[in-house]
């Protein structure tokens, strides 16, 4: 759910004017004493936006001592002056205040976004859609489709997500698509995702492995790390791509750095064996751990096989039989057969140590 502080564009001609809007040029340029002096003493004397941006100045701290009960006394009285923004700013206050109590915050959402606030008709929408319920679920979907009409981004890849799923409408796929298209089409990270995805396996779309590439690289290229997984899957095995194990090396270390277990695995193999990249066992070693303490069977058992046989890092034969032990205990075969071998190994000493170790979820 988008939560900013609304502070309107100080050239939008249905926003602040006058003095007013001087007042937001100076804040956008980081003149925080120069907005003040011209807000306060028209604030106080009942200007509508310049209580906006007194607002926006306690709540954030800027410039003065953030004092949230004084934005939200100026928020209140611009709200009662119908100003949309200073109600969709009160919203986000409450929902922050107190995330499980979200009267006050669809109070205030629903006030802007009947006033035609696309970003609180988001919000709105969001919350509906956590209270549970067909009849919340479906007025979730119509407010979406009011923010949507409006060129939202979040709305639209909402709009997909409820149409893919089924969620306050019929489900439709091919909707679906069209709306991860359009909120995609707009620089939206998460609809990029989901469009690739959708392109990649034929969901609501013909298959296209060179789309979903396409778009798992802007989705990747925005931050996100399941994109970035995906599109090094793709160089990797050649899908929609050219084959490229540099490039598949490359979008693994954005996704490991990120925490992504698979990732993080992949990555290790392509260390391990010098694919795409130099080889470098102990970096591997240190891929395979990280993944293998997210809960990855494989990775726990290419990390039993790098202890067991020392690639990378010193011989820990106890250490070793822990993960495959942990592999096989989520169906690993390959992986019961090593535990089962390298116990053969060990000493009863070092059998009592492997099991303690095995209890230890940090070991």
């Amino acid at each position: 759910m988008d939560t900013p502080t609304e502070s309107p564009n100080p050239t939008d001609p249905e926003g602040p004017s006058g003095a007013d809007r001087d007042g937001f040029v100076a804040f956008e340029r980081g003149d925080y004493r120069a907005a003040r002096d011209i807000w306060e003493p028209r604030a106080d004397a009942g200007a509508a936006w310049a209580q906006l941006g007194m607002g926006i100045l306690y709540a954030e701290g800027l410039g003065l001592e953030a004092r949230p009960e004084r934005a939200r006394e100026y928020w209140a009285q611009a709200a009662e002056q119908g100003l949309s923004d200073a109600s969709f700013n009160l919203g986000v206050m409450a929902e922050k205040a107190d995330p499980a109590d979200t009267k006050a915050a669809e109070h205030w959402y629903r006030r802007a976004a009947e006033a035609g606030h696309v970003v609180a008709q988001n919000n709105l929408a969001v919350l509906l859609l956590n209270r549970g319920g067909d009849a919340a679920a479906t007025e979730a979907v119509q407010w979406w489709k009011r923010s949507a009409e409006r060129g939202d981004p979040d709305a639209l890849n909402s709009l997909g997500v409820a149409h893919q799923q089924g969620t306050g409408c019929e489900r439709d796929r091919a909707a679906a698509v069209e709306y991860y298209a359009q909120a995609a089409n707009a620089g939206h990270r998460d609809a990029a995702f989901n469009l690739a995805l959708a392109l990649e396996q034929g969901d609501g779309v013909a298959p296209d492995l060179t789309g979903a590439a396409r778009w798992y690289r802007q989705a990747a290229e925005a931050g996100d790390p399941d994109a970035a997984a995906k599109l090094g899957n793709l160089c990797r095995d050649g899908k929609g791509t050219k084959e490229d194990l540099a490039a598949a090396a490359h979008w693994y270390r954005a996704a490991a750095e990120a925490g992504h277990p698979q990732a993080q695995a992949n990555l290790g193999v392509l260390l391990d064996r010098g694919l795409g990249v130099p080889q470098d066992q102990s970096a591997a070693a240190r891929w395979y751990q990280a993944s293998a303490r997210q809960g990855l069977a494989p990775a726990q058992y290419n990390l039993g096989i790098v202890l067991a046989e020392g690639h990378g890092v010193e011989v820990d034969r106890v250490a070793a039989w822990v993960w495959f032990a942990r592999a096989a205990d989520q169906g690993h075969k390959p992986a019961a057969e090593a535990r089962d071998y390298i116990h053969q190994q060990l000493t009863p000493e070092q059998r009592a140590e492997a099991e303690t170790r095995k209890a230890e979820p940090s070991s």
